[in-house]
């Protein structure tokens, strides 16, 4: 079995998954969203992926390993992404995202449906990264210029954060800084706020599915939103102008 950051595969017996994209949100929409207040939506209606994620989960039940598989293809690199933006440390990230999957899997016959498998993941992984959290002390940002990098690699996880398509250097070079600096402004917020923050603004989750994975009213939930924005506004309020 093999589950790490972008791009990752899971491994199993018959079954070889290419992960998705990584960085799916980009500073100018992190930037909007501060700005405007707007939430951005998955094209795909709630309904539709519980429906998805129950029939992979009966396959699971009945012993087909590729189905979990499926599974780990369609969330690990949104797993990965939240965890990141939570810990600040991208080795930390790649573990935790394994043991997340990990977890789920020795726990898969426990799982009622009461909640959603994707809100039940993301609690999971949530909860793994506050434990190590806790047991490291406070979260250490690491740039993401050398974040992934194989000692004989030139490029690091900054790289995957720019799009090369028509954009030219200098461009790049600003795109990169302000990447670093969102997620050090993240890096920042107390442990509660960043969560929150994470949960809503870049994995679009309602605040019910964020009460439920916290453990909180819906609130607090907002309540904590507030503070988080306010301070992420003030922080990098020369990008949102």
């Amino acid at each position: 079995m093999r589950i790490c950051g972008p791009n990752a595969a899971w491994e199993a017996p018959g079954c070889a998954v290419d992960g998705a994209a990584f960085f799916g949100n980009t500073v100018g929409e992190w930037t909007s969203k501060l700005r405007t207040g707007v939430e951005a939506g998955s094209g795909r209606t709630q309904s539709a992926l519980v429906f998805e994620d129950a029939a992979l989960l009966e396959r699971c039940r009945h012993g087909e390993m590729p189905a979990f598989g499926s599974l780990v293809s369609k969330y690990q690199d949104r797993v990965f992404n939240a965890i990141l933006r939570m810990c600040g440390n991208w080795d930390d990230a790649e573990e935790l995202c394994q043991e997340t999957f990990v977890k789920a899997l020795e726990n898969l016959g426990g799982f009622r449906q009461a909640s959603g498998f994707y809100t039940w993941l993301f609690r999971i992984a949530v909860n793994l990264t506050i434990s190590r959290r806790r047991r490291s002390g406070r979260v250490k940002f690491h740039s993401l210029d050398a974040a992934g990098a194989d000692e004989d690699d030139s490029t690091g996880g900054a790289d995957a954060l720019a799009d090369h398509r028509d954009n030219d250097p200098q461009e790049l070079v600003a795109r990169a800084d302000a990447d670093q600096r969102v997620l050090k402004a993240l890096a920042e917020l107390d442990e509660e706020f960043r969560v929150a923050v994470v949960l809503r603004d870049v994995e679009g989750m309602n605040y019910e599915q964020i009460a439920q994975i916290l453990d909180i009213p819906v609130g607090t939930v907002k309540s904590r939103l507030y503070r988080a924005r306010s301070t992420l506004q003030k922080k990098l309020r020369d990008l949102i102008a």
